[in-house]
């Protein structure tokens, strides 16, 4: 008869345990009671998983948890699992951050529980084979991960080990199908899991195979408050008890029991219970493909995560190639650690939820990284051209005094801005989704996109419906002249507009300076026909501190040659001012004045202005209901344009950034 032993695991994956509001919420909710029974029940065995700052927070909070947690230790009745201190997904990190982050954690819990850390967990189960080195080089042994991710053959209930490259790693299969539920009873949950492993082992040689089984199982926030609230581990170690067939471990443990392990190689993977939002965004969906989904496919369907991946990879490159000060790299490395948060690049795993608040936080402690290194001395600003987003075209990158800048050759709009004030970054932008927004967007949102719309199609788009063919919002420019000394870039696109299909060609040039940049149009007719549309000129400034709960909005002032307004920006500007739209504007100024920064649209020729904030819509962390993720202020200048054949027209924007307060300059650590 199989011996079945079963290793319950915590690791909380449907909050950032950066924030200390949800860390204290977490220890009143689950820790304290579970310390509790654990202290009063030594034969029950449990395995943690907390990250650095909560590993922090709760020993300079909450030292008598930590004292109980090492006594808890010292008697072998729980174990820690190590990992990234930030909770980072490790596969998308270079070698130094993936070790550096592994030994931050392995120190951390060496110095408050008493005993360094044997395996560890990963977020969302983000794996790469890979991985084996950077595990094994830190001195992790073991590592939990998905049973998803196993060949059916291999789950036997046994440990597997992978080996890459001379270096190996064991593997300890998480079995979701075992996530206790109070709905039934501890007698029919333990037949279940005795049953199971009494078939496999059965088909197994029984001159080979060990006596001994494993079944791990990890728990979430929400199925341990659950059990807890029931009193449910009460009920399973009464049973177990008198239960000769099962009992509680800690893998260490399991280890010295039965050091046998099944060779196996485990590919490329993210959680089974990510991977089912990743077909259709938003959208929970089985795949029935045989191969499993990756982080990089995640990517793909939520392009605001690949663009906050590739800004980490940037900094990161810049932190790690800086030799000169090693407190002043040591300062900026540790905030580019916090900004590789898990929680920041991916969803909960309980529903895909865009959480635009870890992510702008992400990015202000990538600013703060890059701020870091710039009080060098030998910081000069740089206008560069390379392919930032690894997707084989080329983008333009503006480090400069006052923000730092990507121009993507898509609609030749800027992708990322991020001011030096550390607020976000201001062109992340989520385009619309008709299964949740009532109407979708055939382009990309940024700053400084270019639409040409007919009579009819902008009748549409200042309604904020989804109007055109993407007429140069969508088309990609081609460079005509790139002069990193001069500042300066050139691009020309050429497009078939209306029904008629005339030929027109736009020339976009940006002359970046410190405080913003010029942006001008060359609009010319190159169809036989004279040319009537519209020539409109979109930026979407993302809000960075959006709270559902408690919505600001950015100030607006408008200016003519008559006079100024201030606009109400918690409504469209159609439905203040009776449908109607401003005329003869000479500047529109946009003031986030939480972040302390303002931007200022200037035109050379008086344009009309349109705006409306855009907040979007998305499923909650259960997938139940629909609530305000992020908020996007709409602020387009046009104008009614009439062009000969083979003539053009000329129209130039001011664009400057203004820090509405001084800066302090922050200290090193």
């Amino acid at each position: 008869m199989a011996s079945t032993y079963i290793n319950f695991i915590y690791r909380s994956l449907s909050s950032n345990l950066n924030s200390t509001e949800q860390m204290e919420k977490e220890y009143q909710k689950v820790y304290k009671p579970l310390v509790k029974f654990l202290f009063s029940h030594p034969e029950f065995h449990f395995t943690f998983y907390l990250t650095g700052p909560a590993l922090q927070y709760y020993k300079k909070k909450k030292s008598e948890f930590i004292t109980i947690l090492k006594q808890l230790s010292e008697r072998n009745q729980i174990e820690v699992l190590g990992g990234g201190f930030y909770d980072p997904v490790l596969p998308l990190l270079y070698t130094a951050d993936r070790n550096g982050q592994l030994d931050m954690l392995s120190a951390e819990i060496r110095q408050t529980i008493g005993k360094r850390p044997r395996g560890s967990s990963l977020f969302a189960d983000c794996w790469d084979c890979s991985l084996v080195n950077n595990l094994s080089t830190c001195g992790i042994e073991f590592v939990t991960l998905d049973s998803s991710f196993i060949p059916a053959k291999k789950l036997r209930y046994l440990p597997l080990i992978m080996s890459n490259l001379g270096k190996s790693i064991e593997i300890i299969p998480l079995y979701q199908n075992f996530v206790p539920d109070t709905a039934l009873t501890c007698e029919d949950y333990i037949n279940n899991i005795c049953k199971a492993v009494e078939k496999v082992w059965k088909k197994d040689s029984p001159f080979q195979s060990p006596n001994e089984r494993l079944v791990s199982v990890q728990l979430n926030e929400k199925s341990i408050k659950n059990l807890i609230e029931k009193d449910w581990f009460s009920l399973f170690m009464e049973i177990a008890c008198h239960d000769e067939r099962i009992s509680t471990i800690t893998y260490s443990e399991f280890r010295n029991l039965c050091p046998s392990k099944e060779m196996a190689f485990i590919p490329a993977g993210i959680s089974s219970q990510i991977s089912k939002w990743i077909l259709r965004p938003f959208i929970e969906n089985e795949s029935k493909q045989n191969y499993l989904q990756t982080v990089y496919d995640f990517m793909e369907t939520y392009p605001v995560s690949r663009e906050l991946y590739n800004r980490i990879l940037y900094v990161s490159m810049l932190v790690n190639q800086y030799k000169k000060d090693k407190m002043r790299k040591n300062s900026a490395r540790e905030k580019l650690w916090q900004a590789q948060n898990g929680f920041a690049l991916l969803c909960s795993p309980n529903g895909a939820f865009s959480n635009s608040i870890n992510r702008q936080q992400a990015y202000k402690s990538l600013m703060e990284a890059e701020k870091i290194l710039r009080e060098d001395e030998n910081f000069h600003e740089t206008f560069s051209c390379f392919d930032y987003d690894c997707d084989g075209a080329n983008e333009y990158i503006c480090r400069m005094k006052n923000y730092f800048a990507c121009i993507n050759t898509e609609s030749g709009a800027i992708r990322e801005l991020d001011t030096i004030k550390n607020t976000g970054n201001y062109a992340d932008n989520i385009s619309r989704n008709p299964d949740f927004d009532g109407t979708g967007d055939n382009y990309k949102r940024g700053i400084f996109v270019d639409h040409l719309f007919t009579e009819n199609q902008f009748e549409k788009y200042k309604e904020g419906i989804s109007a055109g063919d993407g007429i140069f919002s969508r088309i990609i420019y081609n460079q005509i002249k790139f002069s990193p000394k001069h500042f300066e870039l050139q691009l020309s696109a050429r497009a078939y507009f209306g029904p008629s299909k005339q030929k027109i060609l736009l020339r976009k040039k940006y002359i970046i300076n410190s405080s913003g940049m010029i942006i001008q149009y060359i609009l010319k007719n190159e169809s036989e026909k004279p040319l009537n549309a519209v020539l409109a000129v979109e930026s979407n400034i993302a809000h960075t501190h959006f709270k559902q709960e408690n919505i600001s909005y950015f100030n607006l002032e408008t200016a003519d040659s008559e006079s100024k307004r201030i606009l109400d920006t918690s409504r469209s500007l159609l439905e203040q001012n009776e449908g109607k739209l401003l005329d003869n504007i000479d500047s529109v100024r946009l003031s986030d004045t939480e972040g302390t920064t303002s931007f200022t649209f200037e035109p050379n020729e008086t344009s009309q202005y349109l705006y409306y904030p855009l907040i979007i819509k998305r499923p909650d962390y259960n997938g139940t209901s629909l609530i305000p993720v992020q908020m996007t202020f709409v602020s387009t200048l046009f104008w009614n344009i009439n062009i000969e054949s083979e003539k053009e027209i000329e129209k130039t924007i001011t664009f400057t950034i203004t820090n509405l307060k001084k800066e302090r300059k922050p200290k090193l650590n």
